[in-house]
């Protein structure tokens, strides 16, 4: 498969990540902040996190734009082991260790590729869902914090707004937006509320040497992250994509996420993913995961002690800027046509964006995925069933040189399966078939056009042999793929088929087929 070759990286290139960066990382710190409350491991391990697997994750990653940090999901699988009493803080960082070398096997064994099939329409539901989640949660966090931060974030989002296209090359308009609601939360409205001073210094090595007993009971938690680690950095990947029609190595960045959580784990660090960054730094302008290093600078320099610095940073002003990346994640293009695309995946958008509203992704995708599935099989079923031929063979017709009693007469029935059969025809051709075969004294079961099937295909194919074998009615199958034998193997789908009865040509099958046919005519009489 041929990959486009991105372009040089030029000063062009960097000034507009630099620019994105320093957005992202305006919102970065407090959502940062945020989740290591959650984690229950503390504001600096998330920053860590932020650090660490952020830069690790840029450095060795497969997304040409992926940005790596701490995720909400993970903070609160570490927080509930903590809470659980299953593990002490030191023993959360050997899990998230544990937890990245799975990834790093799950990239070597090839996992990553199966996100490929995930269909477009899910994907932008879970992106449309995820930005409908801010909104709600960031206009309900405003109302709670009080009007003076509803007037900064106003102010914010105002200059947004007007901010005018040209002067985005110089400054973008969202650190325009958080400028001037400083300035107003400094000058006009004291009692908005204040970010305050993040906490500083040097990240300390904790690690000890585990017990046999407490590496058993760690594998599941470490699975479990590093299942939702991946899923979560592989659909940032994806939606990332789609935004800049690139094309990510899933397997890498797996591997790479995995790095980069080993290395988070060594330091105490909450476990961490691809996160929102991403796309954030993406609808800011950004163009490469310089964007993620820069917020990773950024971070750094806060923790080794510029932290004070910002203590006075209005927190309406953040908010502000995280309502407008929910608003521009929203495909609202989509939501206003809905009504006009087919039914099917109409709700499938809508069932994607509203688990993902109200605040689960992961399972967003998860259902978005099997309603995608439901919604294609009557399509796929009518597809599977026209595909297959059931034809009588008029015996004058196809035993040349032998008069039939009968000039209508049809001894022999054909059945031939042509291209892929699944599950969503299985139930139907069970029905169609059994009478097609139920009318003939012979059926050959043609099976040299079929490309694929999947267990109920197989399920169906055994179960029709032995319902012709009940009913009184010879088989011959013809022409069997080796690509299937194996399936039809597994299954033990010819069980009731005599090898003697498998041929590969259709003058085979006549010619077996008229020595059955004389057989069973004999014995009859």
């Amino acid at each position: 498969m041929r990959v486009e070759r991105p372009a040089p990286y030029s000063w062009r290139i960097f000034w507009d990540d630099l620019k994105a960066g320093l957005v992202v990382l305006v919102m970065e710190v407090p959502i940062a902040m945020g989740i290591g409350v959650v984690s229950g491991l503390g504001i600096p391990a998330a920053l860590y996190c932020v650090v660490i697997v952020g830069t690790v994750g840029a450095m060795l990653g497969g997304t040409r734009a992926m940005m790596s940090g701490a995720s909400v999901p993970l903070a609160v699988i570490a927080g509930t082991v903590l809470a659980s009493g299953a593990a002490d803080i030191v023993q959360i960082g050997i899990i998230v260790m544990m937890a990245g070398a799975m990834q790093i096997v799950f990239g070597l064994v090839g996992i990553g590729r199966l996100m490929a099939y995930l269909p477009h329409i899910v994907l932008t539901g879970f992106m449309s869902g995820i930005g409908c989640f801010l909104l709600w949660s960031q206009s309900w966090r405003l109302i709670e914090l009080g009007m003076a931060d509803v007037a900064v974030a106003g102010t914010c989002l105002a200059t947004i707004l007007v901010w005018p296209q040209t002067w985005n090359r110089y400054v973008p308009s969202q650190l325009a937006g958080v400028g001037a609601g400083w300035a107003v939360s400094a000058l006009w409205l004291p009692g908005s509320t204040l970010l305050g001073a993040l906490p500083t210094g040097l990240p300390d090595v904790a690690l000890a040497v585990p017990s046999l007993d407490f590496l058993t009971s760690a594998i599941a938690p470490a699975l479990l992250i590093a299942v939702i680690s991946s899923a979560y950095t592989l659909m940032i990947a994806l939606s990332a994509d789609s935004m800049t029609g690139g094309r990510h190595n899933a397997n890498r960045q797996l591997a790479a996420t995995g790095v980069a959580n080993m290395a988070g784990g060594v330091f105490g660090a909450v476990p961490g993913s691809g996160n929102l960054g991403t796309l954030a730094g993406l609808i800011s302008g950004g163009r490469t995961v310089v964007v993620g290093i820069v917020v990773c600078v950024g971070v750094a320099g806060f923790v080794l002690g510029l932290g004070p610095f910002v203590a006075t940073l209005p927190v309406g002003a953040l908010v502000a800027v995280v309502l407008w990346l929910g608003w521009e994640l929203v495909d609202w293009r989509l939501a206003s046509r809905i009504h006009r695309i087919e039914r099917r995946y109409g709700v499938v958008f809508l069932v994607t964006v509203g688990i993902a509203t109200v605040g689960d992704p992961l399972m967003a995708v998860v259902f978005g995925y099997v309603a995608f599935g439901i919604a294609n099989a009557a399509a796929l079923e009518r597809q599977e069933v026209d595909s297959v031929v059931s034809v009588p063979m008029i015996d004058d017709t196809f035993f040349p040189g032998t008069e039939a009693r009968d000039p209508y007469s049809a001894r022999v029935g054909l059945v031939a399966l042509r291209g892929s059969f699944t599950v969503a025809s299985s139930r139907t051709l069970e029905k169609l078939l059994i009478d097609d075969i139920r009318g003939h004294e012979l059926v050959i079961l043609d099976l040299s056009g079929m490309t694929h099937m999947d267990d109920s295909a197989a399920h169906l194919l055994r179960l029709l042999l032995r319902k012709a074998g009940t009913m009184g009615t010879e088989v011959l199958v013809l022409g069997i793929p080796h690509r299937l034998r194996g399936t039809l193997d597994a299954f033990d789908v010819l069980h009731d088929v005599p090898d003697a009865r498998i041929v590969d040509t259709m003058d085979d099958a006549r010619s077996l087929a008229a020595g059955l046919l004389e057989l069973h005519g004999s014995s009859a009489s």
